[in-house]
Protein backbone atom coordinates (compact mmCIF):
# COMPACT_ATOMS: atom_id res chain seq x y z
CA UNK A 1 0.00 0.00 0.00
CA UNK A 2 2.43 2.99 -1.18
CA UNK A 3 2.07 6.11 -0.13
CA UNK A 4 -0.16 4.97 3.22
CA UNK A 5 1.67 4.77 6.61
CA UNK A 6 1.88 0.76 8.00
CA UNK A 7 2.73 0.10 11.95
CA UNK A 8 6.35 -0.40 12.96
CA UNK A 9 7.97 -2.55 14.77
CA UNK A 10 6.61 -1.04 18.13
CA UNK A 11 3.47 -0.36 16.89
CA UNK A 12 3.04 -4.16 16.03
CA UNK A 13 4.36 -5.22 19.56
CA UNK A 14 0.95 -2.88 20.94
CA UNK A 15 -1.12 -4.13 18.42
CA UNK A 16 -0.86 -8.05 19.49
CA UNK A 17 -0.56 -6.87 23.31
CA UNK A 18 -4.02 -5.17 22.45
CA UNK A 19 -5.72 -8.30 20.78
CA UNK A 20 -4.09 -10.25 23.83
CA UNK A 21 -6.47 -8.30 25.89
CA UNK A 22 -9.34 -7.50 23.41
CA UNK A 23 -10.34 -11.46 23.00
CA UNK A 24 -9.40 -12.12 26.84
CA UNK A 25 -12.29 -9.16 27.70
CA UNK A 26 -14.30 -10.44 25.13
CA UNK A 27 -13.92 -13.73 26.22
CA UNK A 28 -14.70 -12.88 30.13
CA UNK A 29 -17.79 -10.65 28.76
CA UNK A 30 -19.45 -13.49 26.54
CA UNK A 31 -18.67 -16.19 28.80
CA UNK A 32 -16.12 -17.91 25.80
CA UNK A 33 -13.75 -20.68 27.15
CA UNK A 34 -10.33 -20.62 25.87
CA UNK A 35 -11.93 -23.51 22.89
CA UNK A 36 -14.63 -21.16 21.94
CA UNK A 37 -12.65 -19.45 19.45
CA UNK A 38 -12.34 -22.27 17.28
CA UNK A 39 -16.20 -21.56 17.03
CA UNK A 40 -16.12 -18.26 16.01
CA UNK A 41 -13.20 -19.04 13.27
CA UNK A 42 -11.77 -15.09 12.74
CA UNK A 43 -8.48 -13.52 11.76
CA UNK A 44 -7.05 -9.95 11.87
CA UNK A 45 -4.54 -8.41 9.61
CA UNK A 46 -2.93 -4.58 9.51
CA UNK A 47 -2.25 -2.92 6.44
CA UNK A 48 1.18 -4.56 5.14
CA UNK A 49 -1.21 -8.13 4.58
CA UNK A 50 -4.13 -6.62 3.53
CA UNK A 51 -5.29 -6.78 -0.32
CA UNK A 52 -6.19 -2.91 -2.35
CA UNK A 53 -9.91 -4.28 -1.80
CA UNK A 54 -9.60 -4.68 1.79
CA UNK A 55 -8.27 -1.17 2.52
CA UNK A 56 -10.77 1.75 3.00
CA UNK A 57 -9.96 5.72 3.56
CA UNK A 58 -13.21 5.95 6.05
CA UNK A 59 -12.97 3.24 8.61
CA UNK A 60 -10.33 2.41 11.39
CA UNK A 61 -10.98 -1.37 10.86
CA UNK A 62 -13.52 -3.05 9.28
CA UNK A 63 -14.67 -6.65 9.38
CA UNK A 64 -15.15 -8.58 6.13
CA UNK A 65 -16.84 -12.21 6.06
CA UNK A 66 -15.34 -14.99 3.70
CA UNK A 67 -15.21 -18.27 3.15
CA UNK A 68 -12.82 -20.58 3.18
CA UNK A 69 -13.39 -23.37 0.58
CA UNK A 70 -14.52 -26.87 0.94
CA UNK A 71 -11.59 -29.76 2.30
CA UNK A 72 -12.11 -33.39 1.25
CA UNK A 73 -14.13 -34.39 3.56
CA UNK A 74 -16.83 -30.90 3.42
CA UNK A 75 -19.57 -30.57 0.57
CA UNK A 76 -19.24 -26.26 1.23
CA UNK A 77 -16.82 -23.99 2.71
CA UNK A 78 -16.70 -22.66 5.82
CA UNK A 79 -17.16 -19.24 6.66
CA UNK A 80 -14.92 -17.13 8.78
CA UNK A 81 -14.26 -13.64 9.88
CA UNK A 82 -11.21 -10.76 9.03
CA UNK A 83 -10.36 -7.92 10.90
CA UNK A 84 -8.52 -5.70 8.68
CA UNK A 85 -6.56 -2.50 11.06
CA UNK A 86 -6.36 0.29 8.98
CA UNK A 87 -2.81 1.27 10.10
CA UNK A 88 -2.74 4.72 8.23
CA UNK A 89 -6.58 5.74 9.42
CA UNK A 90 -5.66 4.23 13.71
CA UNK A 91 -2.03 6.47 12.85
CA UNK A 92 -3.52 9.40 11.63
CA UNK A 93 -5.88 10.18 14.31
CA UNK A 94 -3.30 9.51 16.86
CA UNK A 95 -0.99 12.13 14.61
CA UNK A 96 -4.44 14.19 14.47
CA UNK A 97 -5.12 14.26 18.38
CA UNK A 98 -1.35 14.84 19.19
CA UNK A 99 -1.54 12.12 21.78
CA UNK A 100 0.84 9.49 20.73
CA UNK A 101 -0.15 7.58 23.61
CA UNK A 102 -3.11 7.43 22.55
CA UNK A 103 -2.77 4.58 20.28
CA UNK A 104 -2.55 1.79 22.96
CA UNK A 105 -6.21 2.01 23.90
CA UNK A 106 -7.41 2.69 20.77
CA UNK A 107 -5.88 0.08 19.38
CA UNK A 108 -7.83 -1.92 22.33
CA UNK A 109 -11.30 -0.21 21.98
CA UNK A 110 -10.69 -1.29 18.30
CA UNK A 111 -10.92 -4.49 18.60
CA UNK A 112 -12.66 -5.59 20.99
CA UNK A 113 -15.45 -3.51 19.37
CA UNK A 114 -14.67 -5.65 16.28
CA UNK A 115 -15.08 -8.94 18.00
CA UNK A 116 -18.11 -7.90 19.61
CA UNK A 117 -19.09 -7.35 16.10
CA UNK A 118 -17.38 -11.61 15.40
CA UNK A 119 -19.34 -12.75 18.00
CA UNK A 120 -22.38 -11.03 17.29
CA UNK A 121 -22.08 -12.46 13.65
CA UNK A 122 -21.00 -16.02 14.10
CA UNK A 123 -24.33 -15.80 17.35
CA UNK A 124 -27.29 -14.54 14.73
CA UNK A 125 -27.88 -11.66 16.54
CA UNK A 126 -26.89 -9.11 14.12
CA UNK A 127 -26.81 -10.28 10.16
CA UNK A 128 -23.78 -9.52 8.39
CA UNK A 129 -25.72 -8.10 5.52
CA UNK A 130 -27.67 -5.43 7.19
CA UNK A 131 -29.14 -2.10 5.83
CA UNK A 132 -27.61 1.09 6.27
CA UNK A 133 -29.87 2.21 9.15
CA UNK A 134 -29.96 -1.51 10.52
CA UNK A 135 -25.78 -0.96 10.74
CA UNK A 136 -26.27 2.17 12.49
CA UNK A 137 -28.01 0.47 15.20
CA UNK A 138 -25.73 -2.38 15.21
CA UNK A 139 -22.65 0.32 15.34
CA UNK A 140 -24.52 1.86 18.74
CA UNK A 141 -25.13 -1.17 20.48
CA UNK A 142 -21.09 -2.80 19.96
CA UNK A 143 -20.13 0.76 21.25
CA UNK A 144 -22.23 0.47 23.76
CA UNK A 145 -21.10 -3.24 24.61
CA UNK A 146 -17.64 -2.36 23.93
CA UNK A 147 -17.63 0.27 26.18
CA UNK A 148 -19.47 -1.84 28.91
CA UNK A 149 -16.78 -4.57 28.43
CA UNK A 150 -13.74 -1.69 28.74
CA UNK A 151 -15.78 0.12 31.49
CA UNK A 152 -13.41 -1.66 34.43
CA UNK A 153 -10.22 -1.04 32.12
CA UNK A 154 -7.47 1.02 34.02
CA UNK A 155 -5.83 2.47 30.56
CA UNK A 156 -4.57 6.03 30.28
CA UNK A 157 -6.41 7.77 27.40
CA UNK A 158 -9.31 5.20 27.18
CA UNK A 159 -12.06 7.88 28.09
CA UNK A 160 -10.20 10.10 25.49
CA UNK A 161 -11.11 6.91 22.67
CA UNK A 162 -14.52 6.31 23.85
CA UNK A 163 -15.36 9.78 23.51
CA UNK A 164 -13.75 10.59 20.17
CA UNK A 165 -16.15 7.64 19.13
CA UNK A 166 -19.00 9.84 20.31
CA UNK A 167 -18.30 12.32 18.57
CA UNK A 168 -18.32 10.55 15.55
CA UNK A 169 -22.30 9.28 16.26
CA UNK A 170 -24.38 10.44 13.81
CA UNK A 171 -21.99 10.38 10.98
CA UNK A 172 -22.91 7.60 8.15
CA UNK A 173 -21.53 3.76 9.83
CA UNK A 174 -17.86 3.36 9.01
CA UNK A 175 -17.25 6.88 8.22
CA UNK A 176 -13.73 7.36 9.84
CA UNK A 177 -14.37 4.92 12.99
CA UNK A 178 -15.13 0.96 12.70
Amino acid sequence: MAGRRRFGEAELELVARSMEVAEELVSEYFRLSDGSWFRYPYEFRTLAELMPQEVTPMALAQVLRLRRPPDHRQWRGKDFYRICLQDHNLLSLVRREGEPGLLYPLLAYVLVHELVHVVRFYRHEHLFEATPEQRTREEARVHAIASEILHPVRLPELDRVLNLYAAQAGRPTGEGWC
